[in-house]
């Protein structure tokens, strides 16, 4: 399990502190929330085999976004200015006689004919211009414009028009793969088969979690949970939480929830925060019961093993990791992998038409039984 979801999951951003912290680090800490619900039936859960297939569509993003990742610059200094170029300028503005802004480096600035980014009206008045030309342009700002200090007011910029920004993107050949890898790869075809190869393995990967996630959903919507840690979920959905969080973005709790979750008001997102941390807790009592069954309780030389997984597989330091992660956190997550290895051990792999068959049965089933049933209490009523 990647950091990048264990921190989604966790939400840390909204509560200020990971929703799995505190998982067990000793086997007495398992049983909690193992005693939280009765776990049963595990073995041999069926599950629909998440897809694998990398498509030509996938093949080719990748082969353009290197091709982009290698683009040309050149400045043209001849054309004349349209619309949709990207020039390179460099300006002076002044309102009532003062500077108010000014761009007078050799890097200049870039802008795009059309955006009007530096000012509405700009950009029009440099179409069918040349590069060199040294010009005065006046503007206008509307009454409703967004920076308030300059809505209404005149403004001249003094402009001077270094070049034309060309963005060329190169044809994907074998002078250019042999270039842009430095002679790792020297064609297309060897860097073709490279593209490919990883994205199979990110789809072999993706589609293992998937499934691994699909195989605990089962286990959890089976089973009935009858009650969880005393107090846990109330410590991590907390009000001032939420505001600690809000104030360390300098925003009240309304911007916040509204910029970073959609929430427009907070009560509406603590139903929502309650509902993900009753989910996750609901993992962990799953995990906990099926790990003390089957003797899966992570060791310290696995747990220290897992650690180093997340590593390398997020390219992060010790460091890193410990200030993401506790202990008992890391110790849960290596748990939970032992787990997820032992259940993908037993699952039963069935395709799309086998579940949706079985599916429909079991319904057929329940129909029937209820008209049975139904029958029966009118006979009995006569």
């Amino acid at each position: 399990m990647k950091m990048k979801k264990v921190m989604a999951l966790c939400l840390t951003a909204v509560v200020g502190m990971g929703v799995l912290s505190g998982c067990g680090s000793t086997k007495s800490e398992f049983r909690q929330y193992a005693k939280c619900a009765e776990v049963k039936d595990y073995d041999g859960i069926e599950y629909v085999p998440t897809s694998r297939e990398v498509t030509q569509d996938q093949i080719d993003e990748k082969i353009n976004s290197f091709c982009t990742d290698n683009n040309v610059e050149t400045k043209d200094y001849d054309s004349v200015i349209k619309d949709g170029d990207d020039v390179n300028i460099n300006y002076v503005e002044t309102i009532n006689g003062e500077e108010k802004a000014k761009n007078d480096d050799e890097a200049g600035t870039s802008i795009v004919m059309g955006k009007d980014a530096l000012a509405p009206g700009l950009d029009e008045q440099m179409i069918g211009l040349k590069p060199g030309v040294q010009k005065t342009f006046t503007i206008t700002y509307p009454d409703d414009y967004s920076d308030t200090t300059v809505a209404g007011m005149e403004a001249k910029f003094d402009v001077t028009i270094n070049y034309i920004k060309i963005t060329t993107t190169p044809e994907y050949t074998d002078d250019l793969v042999k270039s842009a890898t430095d002679g790792k790869y020297t064609t297309t075809a060897d860097y073709t088969k490279y593209l490919t190869d990883e994205l199979q393995k990110d789809a072999d990967k993706s589609a293992d979690n998937t499934d691994r996630a699909n195989v605990l959903k089962a286990i959890k919507e089976k089973t009935t949970f009858t009650k969880y840690p005393e107090g846990e979920i109330d410590a991590y959905v907390k009000s001032d939480n939420i505001e600690s969080s809000a104030s360390q973005y300098g925003i009240g709790v309304p911007t916040f929830l509204q910029y970073f979750y959609g929430y427009t008001d907070e009560a509406s997102f603590v139903s929502y925060l309650q509902s993900t941390v009753e989910s996750v807790m609901q993992e962990k009592i799953v995990v906990s019961s099926i790990a003390l069954e089957k003797d899966l309780v992570a060791n310290d030389k696995e747990t220290d093993a897992y650690k180093q997984k997340l590593m390398d597989d997020n390219e992060v330091d010790e460091d890193t990791i410990n200030s993401k992660y506790s202990a008992s956190d890391l110790k849960f997550y290596a748990t939970e992998e032992k787990v997820l290895d032992y259940l993908m051990g037993t699952a039963v792999q069935v395709d799309s038409t086998e579940a949706s068959s079985e599916d429909a049965s079991e319904d057929g089933s329940t129909e029937a039984e209820s008209t049975e049933s139904t029958t029966e209490s009118a006979s009995e009523a006569e």
